[in-house]
């Protein structure tokens, strides 16, 4: 069995798109080692995590896109990496990410996968591909019964293809962009009654069209 380590960068300690996300590609090669990123860069001694996590054969990064970058707590870990990354004795572990957004187009993600990119190849680490995840709340919402049918089969199938690129092979692939088989006006009016549930949930219906940031002339 392949050691792959896979950091969940998520600011969401609990119940996070990640989190499922990570759920399912276990489903694919089992059990694996799993850091959250917030958690680990809370922790008072966190030198010997990072010291097992380099010596993984496989990374995988799974995290919401946050402003086409990688969220604030991911980011501290890769600097931790990188700090200790001249104790890995030469091992070159095999990098791969899943970065998935609000936005329906999964294109969004293309910058937040060259920066993993850029900072594998900056520390010798052999970059596999990354994958870009449209839709991402319809998406994760699914993720426990994401199948071959529905309207998320072409987010299974390339899960499927990365869990079996991590257990049995390297090969160099260009990111992968996949968005859920729905037509993008029904994403955004499913999206805009969750906005409205939420806000009768919370009793700020009358505020749902304030605009605070527009000055009064």
């Amino acid at each position: 069995m392949i050691n792959t380590v896979i950091i969940n960068g998520s600011p969401k300690v609990k119940n996070s798109g990640s989190s499922r996300f990570i759920e399912k590609i276990e489903e694919f090669i089992g059990k694996s080692t799993v850091y959250q990123a917030t958690q680990l860069i809370q922790m008072e001694n966190n030198s010997e995590a990072i010291l097992d996590i380099l010596k993984a054969e496989v990374f995988l990064f799974v995290f919401p896109l946050y402003i086409d970058s990688l969220p604030a707590p991911l980011i501290k870990v890769l600097t931790m990496l990188e700090q200790a990354a001249t104790d890995t004795n030469g091992k070159s572990p095999r990098v791969y990410a899943i970065c998935n957004c609000g936005f329906f187009e999964a294109e969004h993600t293309q910058v937040a996968l060259d920066i993993l990119k850029n900072f594998s190849t900056s520390l010798g680490m052999r970059w596999g591909y990354g994958i870009g995840i449209g839709g991402g709340g319809l998406v994760s919402s699914q993720s426990k019964n994401i199948s071959k049918d529905g309207s998320a089969s072409n987010v299974y199938t390339v899960l499927l293809e990365l869990g079996n690129e991590i257990e049995n092979s390297y090969t160099k692939k260009q990111n992968i962009f996949v968005s859920p088989k729905i037509p993008r006006f029904l994403y955004k009016l499913g999206g805009n009654l969750g906005w409205c549930q939420m806000a009768i949930k919370y009793g700020t219906i009358k505020s749902i069209k304030a605009k605070p940031h527009i000055l009064e002339k």
